[in-house]
């Protein structure tokens, strides 16, 4: 799971005995899945997000648990994490869930109906969108003051989801929404990439429609959120006039910002699929990218990200996964493919350079590195304030000791 920290490994949770969970009693589970505690009384790391997880009820609890002890066992151990200190320090942890954590099962609301209800439960609880599309405070937590207002899925970026007309998903119909959970496919709108592909592939396809209709009810309701959007994102580009265009504009720029290398990358890595003027396939097989939300967000990291991974869609409602280019391209070259697409097709103010590309390799953003950099400092600074309150409190209960012996003597030699 790669987050702004570093890398953490998800856990064995086959019925293996020595590495998976076969030894974890009901209780034992429901308490690692509602409080994020280990059977050896450890805390878990929030990538696990049982900060969602903590108003399950514990009959869908236990319910998991049941699916999970009747899959084959493997033994396969988990990976150290790759943390730098002091997030390698587990005891951090408990500073967070102090901050963060919040207990107590999903109360249904009665003023509302049965779906709306079910899609809170969905969205907050099962489906923890929140994980993603929220951002984050200063604690790292999940920023309830603009919930769902989008955030960060490690690199990627997670879009609102609020009913904000600009930002948001305001301007799509309750068929668009649903369709967009069931297949990640709108043509004119969004194609899922990344996280969110994956989270269709392996999850949001096999819901009932009626889960579906209630999740898209209660986004509905959510307060709206605005952003930093000029216009939505689906709004940007036109295959007609990016036809017309051809190569007008891309004379004489250098690479990496928005160049004639670019146009060239294009044309041998990416017209065969999304064709010349970025229209995609009259069938949707290969998405278009005028009119869609990538290229037209108000941030560059999923377009670069797309490039270096691909896209995993498994295939869902006839769509085509897409190869990862990260291998084949250099940071230079990742940065200039980047560029032609948002200024040809998408948002014409984005921009990367090589160096974003390089930090976004490496697993992070320059906001991110320094979010990180202030919360090792904060940390870094209460444990100094807390051991320099030791060695004070040390101090005087020494003067406190060496002044007792002393009245203890003067009083024995009267």
């Amino acid at each position: 799971m790669p987050t702004p920290f570093g890398d953490v490994y998800s856990t064995n949770i086959t019925p293996d005995l020595e590495t998976g969970i076969g030894r974890y009693s009901a209780d034992e589970f429901v308490r690692a899945v509602q409080k994020g505690i280990r059977r050896d009384g450890a805390d878990l790391y929030p990538a696990m997000p049982y900060d969602s997880f903590a108003a399950m009820s514990r009959e869908d609890v236990l319910a998991i648990r049941a699916y999970l002890l009747a899959q084959p066992p493997i033994s396969q151990p988990r990976p150290r994490n790759i943390l730098p200190f002091p997030f390698n320090q587990r005891w951090t942890v408990a500073l967070w869930k102090l901050a963060n954590l919040q207990t107590g099962s999903f109360t249904p609301d009665r003023s509302r109906t049965a779906a709306w209800n079910r899609g809170a439960y969905l969205v907050e609880v099962l489906g923890h969108c929140g994980a993603c599309h929220t951002p984050r405070n200063a604690t790292f937590g999940m920023d309830e003051d603009h919930k769902l207002a989008g955030g960060t899925a490690g690199i990627w970026h997670a879009f609102n989801i609020t009913s904000d007309k600009i930002a948001g998903v305001g301007g799509w119909s309750n068929e668009e929404l649903s369709r967009f959970l069931k297949t990640g496919a709108v043509p004119g709108k969004a194609y899922a990439g990344g996280p969110m592909a994956e989270t269709v592939m392996n999850s949001l396809q096999h819901l009932s429609d009626d889960d579906i209709q209630a999740i898209v009810a209660y986004l509905r309701d959510v307060p709206t959120q605005p952003g930093d959007e000029k216009q939505p994102r689906f709004s940007w580009g036109n295959a007609a006039a990016a036809a017309a265009d051809g190569d007008a504009g891309t004379e004489g720029m250098t690479q990496g910002s928005g160049t004639a290398t670019g146009d060239d990358l294009y044309r041998s890595l990416c017209s065969t699929c999304h064709g010349a003027n970025g229209g995609g396939s009259p069938d949707g097989y290969y998405p278009s990218l005028t009119r869609n939300s990538t290229p037209g967000a108000a941030t560059p990291e999923d377009v670069v990200m797309t490039i270096l991974e691909g896209v995993k869609a498994g295939e869902v409602a006839g769509r085509q996964s897409m190869a990862a280019f990260g291998g084949w391209l250099d940071d230079g070259q990742v940065a200039a493919l980047a560029n032609y697409v948002t200024a040809r097709f998408g948002n014409p103010d984005l921009s990367v350079t090589a160096a974003d590309v390089r930090q976004m390799r490496a697993g992070t953003t320059t906001s991110q590195t320094i979010m990180i950099l202030a919360a090792q400092s904060l940390v870094a600074g209460a444990a100094v304030l807390m051991l320099g309150l030791l060695l004070l409190l040390a101090r005087r209960l020494r003067r406190g000791a060496t002044s007792a012996r002393l009245m203890f003597a003067h009083r024995d030699r009267r």
